[in-house]
């Protein structure tokens, strides 16, 4: 396994589209998650709760990672260019020649791929942590809530699965991407539609919407219960356990597909 990281990470140093994004997500993450916070307390005053505190701990956390995760696009993105760049370069190709098993340079590609969740959830966690410290002036556990960190990470490697069976699928780099960003158009304009027809059911379990429900909108609840007082339609939302499972399962889908593809190809 280190020497699957060592060969990965040879290949990625010099990547500038991997420097460029992270510094694009290391920047912009903490001013959306300050941008969101305020326009929250700011604009939806009705439908906040009392306790609810913007920033301070627990509900920074739910705020961190819906405000994070607008950027698991564009990590997407990443991940199907650095997988179309194993085509484009044929160094899938070259590594089985080298010696390396098909097995191996796939797991390669997993490892690269579980990296990068769990960096950006770490930066995550640690932002959410340090706004927290900042503007928490009560007595409340710095932990409490830090299950929505999880969900996160569990959302990172679902996006990254999606892109990874784009990029396997396709080959061609630009085609990947244009076709891994139309998917998240292409889904949700089918889910209105069908939702429209009655079927919102189905719309809670296709899988870009599912991703989307494990970091939900901070005080998405509160604004149902007062939609339904109003007009007693209530828009289906999965439990999430469901949520987390049929994310789970769409997945461990994507990747094995992709898995299978991988070794059946000739590369």
């Amino acid at each position: 396994m280190k020497q699957l990281i060592t060969i990965e990470y040879l290949k990625l140093r010099k990547l500038k589209s991997l420097q460029i994004i992270f510094l694009i997500y290391a920047f912009i993450s903490p001013v959306a998650i300050y941008a969101i916070s305020s326009f929250i307390t700011n604009f939806m005053g009705p439908f906040l709760p009392k306790d609810w505190s913007a920033l301070q701990f627990p509900d920074v956390w739910p705020i961190t990672v819906y405000a994070s995760s607008y950027f698991n696009v564009m990590m997407g993105v990443l991940a199907v260019i650095i997988i179309s760049n194993e085509y484009e370069f044929k160094t899938f190709r070259q590594h089985v020649i080298d010696g390396l098993s098909i097995k191996k340079a796939i797991l390669g590609k997993f490892l690269v791929l579980i990296s990068f969740s769990l960096i950006i959830t770490l930066y995550s966690f640690l932002t959410g942590l340090l706004f927290g410290l900042f503007y928490t002036t009560t007595d409340v556990s710095a932990f409490e809530g830090i299950e929505s960190v999880g969900l996160y990470f569990i959302q990172t490697l679902c996006y990254f699965s999606f892109a990874f069976f784009i990029a396997v699928l396709v080959k061609k780099t630009a085609v990947s991407i244009t076709l891994f960003l139309l998917s998240f158009i292409t889904e949700t304009i089918i889910g209105i539609s069908i939702s429209i027809g009655g079927f919102q059911t189905v719309y809670a379990y296709m899988p870009l919407n599912a991703f989307s429900k494990l970091t939900p909108f901070p005080i998405l609840k509160e604004m149902i219960a007062a939609g339904n007082e109003r007009s007693g339609n209530v828009p289906v939302i999965l439990d999430t356990p469901i949520n987390i499972a049929v994310c789970l399962g769409y997945m461990v889908l994507f990747f094995f597909i992709a898995f299978v593809t991988l070794k059946r190809r000739d590369l």
